[in-house]
């Protein structure tokens, strides 16, 4: 498990978004995972303590 600020939540999540709008729309696979990690990322913020993500 790692942990990450807020901060740095925000700055995956935003990058994540960033990168499956410019580059994921003819990869099938990689717009599945990449939408499977930001699910992941909301789920960390929504948990009401420090954002926490298994790795």
């Amino acid at each position: 498990m790692i942990h990450v600020t807020e901060a740095e939540l925000e700055t995956a999540r935003h990058a994540l978004r960033a990168y499956l709008s410019a580059f994921g729309h003819d990869e099938a696979e990689t717009v599945g995972e990449i939408r499977r990690v930001i699910a992941k990322l909301d789920s960390a913020q929504m948990d009401g303590e420090d954002p926490r993500i298994s790795a």
